[in-house]
Formats: C-alpha cells, sequence, structure tokens
C-alpha cells in the first residue's frame, strides 16, 4: 500500500501544507491535514483519505503525460509526471516524443509554465 508520510507536502483545499499526522488501520490509511480558509481561521480536516490527496493533486497539475508543451520550435512532450513530497510541486519529465536518448529533462511546474509562457510570448 502507498502512503504519504507524516510532515510531506501535499494539497488540500488548494493550499500546499504538510500532513500533520497519520493513522493506519488494516483497510485503510487516514491523514489529518491542516488548512487556513479565507478568513485566516484553522481548518482541521480528519479522516483524509489517499485517493483525496490523489484528486487534489491531480486537479492541481498543469500538465499530463502526453501533452504537448512549446518550450522550442521542435516538439517536446510531457514523458512522466509525480508529485514531490519535498518541495510540495509536480515535477514533470520532458522528452523528444520519437528518440528517447535526445534531452530528457525535468522542470517543476512553476519552471515549466513560465518557459512555456515565455516562449509563447517570444514566438507570438
Amino acid at each position: 500500500m502507498i502512503r504519504f508520510r507524516k510532515g510531506a507536502l501535499v494539497v488540500w483545499r488548494g493550499q500546499v501544507v504538510p500532513i500533520v499526522n497519520r493513522w493506519d488501520f488494516r483497510d485503510a490509511t487516514v491523514y489529518l491535514i491542516h488548512t487556513r480558509n479565507a478568513r485566516n481561521e484553522l481548518v482541521m480536516d480528519q479522516q483524509v483519505t489517499f485517493g483525496q490527496i490523489v484528486s487534489e493533486i491531480n486537479s492541481y497539475a498543469s500538465f499530463c503525460v502526453g501533452d504537448k508543451v512549446g518550450l522550442g520550435p521542435w516538439d517536446t512532450y510531457v514523458k512522466a509526471r509525480w508529485w514531490s513530497t519535498r518541495k510540495g510541486t509536480v515535477v514533470y519529465r520532458i522528452n523528444d516524443l520519437f528518440d528517447e536518448r535526445r534531452s530528457i529533462v525535468t522542470f517543476t511546474q512553476e519552471e515549466l509554465v513560465l518557459r512555456v509562457e515565455g516562449y509563447a510570448a517570444k514566438s507570438a
């Protein structure tokens, strides 16, 4: 069974926050996550499941595997993506569609969005 560790950075309610506590049961693992609402009040969510956290991460991600990203005059694609619990962001592996050996590069979501927007503005 895959689990997040206590203290891992995850996305919950649109915020990147650490997991406060984790309880392991025979059938499931549930988490305690603290966030802040619009009035800066503490919101404690108990019994958050792994699936709910993964769903939030998928909603947070800007690109999917197989998406074409404009980083230059050549075609580049997202080959893999994963969540970094240490950085609190999505990490993407970018590569050429046909040649797996050619320039495998990894970017965080923030870096990749800036590069794609920068290339789009420069080429427009």
